[in-house]
């Protein structure tokens, strides 16, 4: 699960000497879906990615058009399958469990995978939640109480992030100005519009903060009177308000 098995004779693969072809393959293998989940209701496959070719360029240092090319190499000869959406890719590397069983993987069964090509249907979006907790800086993928969801945004990564219940309760406390359900509506559709501003991981729960303070302090009180209102009795010599 935190490693994927590669025999010496990939050296043989068509594709090895074709740097960015190679650098990418290498890479979805790595960024692959290593257990079956679920995502806003959808089945996630083991060995499946979400992405796009400006993740994909952002995440292997390699320009838009190289992805692009470098990934329609390995649709042609099989590596992997591509189910392609609106917003986004859904790839799939073709007999992923070779790279992770007791065997071991080679240039020649690599090669091979072509006879799968299009065999195998991505129709899902990937889950990193599992994988998350392994990592060394080891950020959570979501907060760590077990209240229900109460909501979510994507993240740069194709993944979301979870709002919990206690959450919007502790968010609520300390922003009594505004609708704190509502501003993560209003976060998820902005998600859902900015696909090249959404933020990493290890930076959600401080946008979420920062959303949402600036949304208090941009709210109007629910009573309040500006200085134009303020009267004065003239018969009392009083002031009052005029709310």
């Amino acid at each position: 699960m935190g490693h994927i098995k590669i025999d010496r004779r990939i050296l043989e693969w068509e594709w090895y000497k074709d740097l960015n072809t190679c650098r990418l393959f290498f890479h979805l293998l790595l960024r692959a879906n290593w257990k079956d989940g679920r995502f806003q209701g959808m089945e996630i496959p083991r060995g499946s990615l979400v992405t796009s070719y400006n993740n994909l360029a952002a995440e292997t240092g390699l320009s838009v058009k190289n992805v692009r090319t470098a990934l329609k190499h390995l649709e042609t000869t099989g590596e992997v399958a591509v189910n392609r959406h609106p917003k986004f890719s859904v790839v799939t590397v073709n007999n992923y469990n070779l790279y992770q069983s007791d065997g071991t993987i080679n240039g020649s069964q690599v090669a091979d995978n072509r006879q799968t090509t299009g065999k195998q249907v991505a129709t899902i979006e990937e889950v990193k939640k599992v994988r998350s907790k392994e990592s060394n800086n080891n950020i959570p993928s979501a907060p760590d109480d077990k209240s229900p969801c109460a909501g979510s945004f994507l993240l740069n990564d194709g993944t979301s992030y979870e709002i919990t219940e206690n959450d919007v309760d502790k968010f609520q406390q300390l922003y009594p100005g505004i609708d704190v359900r509502q501003e993560i509506r209003n976060i998820t559709g902005w998600c859902i519009s900015n696909p090249k501003n959404r933020k990493t991981r290890a930076g959600a729960k401080r946008f979420l903060n920062g959303w949402l303070s600036r949304a208090q302090n941009s709210a109007r009180p629910n009573k309040g009177y500006s200085r134009e209102e303020e009267k004065t009795d003239v018969k009392s010599g009083s002031s009052f308000r005029a709310w």
